[in-house]
């Protein structure tokens, strides 16, 4: 914007029109206002003259761009004169009006010339009348303002449509601005809005999936679809869809093909501002279009937004079943408490910790209105959906019946509730009657000087107050008497529900919303044990309270099928736990042969299970001696248990050896002619060794403090050495047979092992001398018995060949 210098002011001449006066463009009363108060200003000398217009604005108020230009201008000093052509050209509000000529202006510097009202600042005697001129120049625009908003109000009530704005999702036949007709295009977009919403999701949900997929905002669409209208555009993203955007739609029920009119209302003239109508002052005209989403996708969609969970300060949401869990005995809505607001146990959170308890609950004794009725919302939801699903299956299997049920339940509780309510409504009938009577009495009986004055006031205050309680009573009785008759059940629409939620096998949040009206929860029984019962009331939408026909369970089947459970639970929570336990120690097992530390642990493992057993043994021997049967059972036990494991050790050993021979015997053919398969063979020959060595280490060192296992270890190498010799003499004998039958590779093979055998007789012996070489006696000892058995050898077949 260029500015004036402040050595040289300009000379300020502001014209302004309303919208209502003329049309569109700059009009021609506005160029008349610039030619006379150039005339003027030309004919006063004034100099530097610059215009300041507002054509098409109100003088109630001052947010106009022109005068907004001008102010900048003033506050700034640039200007030493303002004139117009009169006081209601400048602006019709009186008080500001006064605050600019009286305060503003004066304060600057700047003279004020208003040329047909003859009022100049710098003749103060002709400005007395001035502040008068600003009051009926309000009036004025008062007046209008109450004139055009009366007009408005009798066109809207005759159902004709004042604004120029159509609902997103209709669009106008040309000529006719009063027709709605549905814009195929965005009406999609408003279906697919309502269906999202049935589905659950929130406006700010809705919104991301609409910018998502790049669907037009109304406005952008209007602009694009009908740019005939000349809507003024002012957005930055075509595609970015608001929650608020969302929500005003799913507010706007025009789209069940109603007109409503008066939406907002303008109480004051001057500022504008508008507020939301009450539904009092909406005018309502039904039918009038055709309707985009029918009533029951409305009804779902405003239900699902009413009950979504709240957004809570704390940035947390409240838990999706609050506003419908009640007390069952005083009727108080049920507090959610979440593990947000538990921070006692850290970041542990229990399941627990998400509940719902009595709103009239106090821990607070004094203030405690009911009891807690604690019930935690997994328990509430998993109730929820086992009724569904218990009454989808019986409904859907007995429609027929369902309906037959519906409808007797319903006659009953409209008979006994229309004979309570009439009954009461007539005893009100006659007492007010009584009353009317009473009230005459008395007035007759004050007029003849019969009764005081004092006891007539206080007697006529009695029965009125009386009266008018009765009157009230009468009147909630005959609207719930109302409200019963229209309340039937609405088995169809709930049969409908039924079939679209037919396979369900989780808890959504469309699903509830759809089905749930209330739930009741009453107090539990069996205290905090695992016999606890806690009775829930779940009523849906449509039928209310319904449970399906179901046989009768005893307290003892309860007991006995809770017991079950909890055996059940017990036994599977010890089995993780074994299986925990073996791994631990497979892992232990496996660390240990490579880490000193890892096999420490678990040789101390081995150690402490060993002082277990043996502990165990003691309580065994201690128990034998007290009761015979019972150690008799538990030996037996044990000695089945110690074969199972013996077995299944064996049985391991032998899948292990199996495998491992099966790998040594490639190994060994390898290095018949491979030098790096022999120096493998001869690598893995020296690691057996080893630990056999150092199992027979662990297995001595045992056998000296465990004289029951010595002696279970010499009867298994007895037998092993048992099995393993009749094993080799049979393989000898079908050998010698195979060989005596001609057999020439049975020959062979029986020849290599009479050479194998002499050999490793040879190196027996070789270390046997060895050893007693040494001097240590026990070699030496072996050696003696060795040569004593040889000679008694000698000696037998000596005789044998003599006889």
């Amino acid at each position: 914007m260029a500015r004036t210098s402040p050595a040289e002011k300009i000379t300020a001449l502001y014209e302004r029109l309303s919208r209502d006066d003329e049309s569109q463009t700059e009009s021609n009363s506005i160029t008349n206002q610039k030619q006379y108060l150039e005339a003027y200003a030309r004919e006063h000398g004034f100099r530097n003259i610059r215009h300041f217009t507002d054509d098409g604005y109100s003088g109630t108020n001052f947010n106009r761009p022109g005068f907004t230009e001008l102010l900048e201008e003033i506050k700034a000093g640039h200007v030493s004169c303002l004139i117009t052509k009169d006081m209601s050209r400048f602006g019709r509000n009186y008080l500001q009006v006064g605050f600019y000529t009286e305060i503003l202006l004066p304060d600057k510097g700047v003279r004020f010339i208003a040329v047909n009202n003859n009022i100049d600042s710098a003749q103060p005697s002709d400005n007395d009348f001035a502040p008068f001129l600003n009051i009926m120049n309000e009036y004025y625009a008062k007046d209008t303002s109450k004139k055009i908003k009366a007009i408005f109000r009798s066109r809207m009530q005759a159902g004709k449509r004042c604004s120029g704005s159509v609902p997103y999702g209709y669009t106008r036949l040309d000529g006719d601005k009063q027709t709605l007709v549905v814009d195929e295009e965005a009406a999609a977009v408003v279906q697919r809005i309502f269906r999202l919403a049935c589905d659950g999701l929130g406006p700010t949900q809705i919104a991301e999936a609409l910018t998502q997929d790049k669907v037009l905002i109304p406005t952008a669409y209007m602009a694009e679809k009908h740019p005939e209208r000349k809507l003024e555009h002012r957005y930055s993203d075509p595609y970015f869809w608001s929650g608020n955007t969302v929500g005003s739609i799913l507010d706007c029920r025009e789209y069940l093909g109603h007109t409503i009119l008066g939406k907002t209302v303008c109480e004051n003239f001057k500022t504008k501002k508008r507020r939301p109508a009450t539904q009092d002052e909406l005018m309502f005209f039904p039918d009038t279009h055709e309707a985009i989403i029918d009533q029951e996708t409305w009804d779902t969609a405003q239900r699902l937004r009413v009950r979504k969970p709240k957004r809570l300060s704390s940035g947390t949401s409240t838990h999706r079943l609050s506003g419908l869990v009640f007390c069952a005995d005083c009727g108080s809505k049920m507090r959610y408490t979440s593990p947000e607001a538990k921070s006692i146990r850290g970041e542990k959170v229990y399941d627990s910790d998400s509940a719902f308890q009595c709103g009239g609950f106090s821990n607070d004794r004094r203030n405690r209105k009911c009891v807690s009725h604690f019930v935690k919302a997994s328990a509430l939801e998993a109730a929820i959906l086992s009724a569904i699903q218990k009454v989808s299956g019986y409904v859907l299997e007995n429609e027929a019946d369902f309906i037959e049920q519906m409808q007797s339940r319903w006659k009953a509780q409209q008979a006994q509730t229309s004979d309570d309510d009439r009954k009461e409504l007539a005893d009100i009938g006659r007492r007010i009657d009584e009353l009317d009577i009473l009230i005459k009495g008395l007035y007759e009986s004050n007029m003849l000087g019969k009764l005081p004055d004092r006891q007539y006031k206080r007697l006529m205050n009695q029965y009125d107050s009386e009266q008018a309680a009765l009157e009230q009573r009468r009147t909630e009785l005959e609207s719930a008497v109302a409200a019963n008759e229209q309340k039937k059940p609405d088995t169809s629409r709930f049969i409908g529900l039924l079939n679209k939620y037919r396979e369900c096998s989780e808890l959504t949040d469309a699903m509830l919303y759809a089905f749930i009206e209330k739930i009741e929860v009453h107090a539990p029984t069996g205290g905090r044990t695992v016999y606890r019962q806690q009775r829930i009331d779940i009523y849906f939408n449509f039928i209310g309270n319904y449970a399906p026909p179901v046989a009768e369970v005893s307290e003892e089947e309860r007991i006995a099928a809770i017991e079950a459970r909890q055996k059940e639970k017990a036994e599977a929570k010890k089995r993780r736990y074994e299986q925990r336990r073996r791994e631990r120690l497979e892992a232990l097992r496996e660390a240990a042969q490579t880490d000193p530390e890892a096999a420490a642990q678990y040789e101390e493992h081995l150690r402490k299970k060993r002082e277990a057993g043996q502990r165990q043994r003691a309580k065994l021997k201690a128990l034998r001696e007290a009761d015979p049967e019972y150690i008799r059972q538990m030996e037996e036990k044990e000695r089945i248990e110690a074969e199972k494991r013996l077995e299944k050790e064996r049985k391991r050993q032998e899948r292990a050896s199996r495998k491992q021979k099966e790998t040594r015997s490639e190994l060994v053919a390898r290095a018949k002619t491979d030098p790096e398969a022999a120096e493998q063979l001869a690598v893995l020959r020296a690691k057996e060794a080893e630990r056999r060595a150092q199992r027979k280490v662990a297995q001595e060192r045992r056998m000296a403090t465990d004289p029951e296992y010595a002696e279970q270890i010499r009867q298994r190498n007895l037998e092993y050495s048992r099995k393993h010799t009749a094993r080799r003499k049979a393989q000898r004998l079908e050998l010698e047979a195979r060989a005596e039958a001609g057999d020439a590779e049975a020959a062979a093979q029986l020849e290599a092992q009479h050479a194998y055998m002499c050999e490793a007789q040879k190196r027996s012996r070789q270390r046997m001398y060895d050893e007693a070489a040494t001097g240590d006696p026990e070699a030496v000892a072996r050696y003696e018995h060795y040569l004593q058995m040889r000679r008694e050898s000698y000696q037998k077949k000596k005789e044998e060949v003599s006889a």
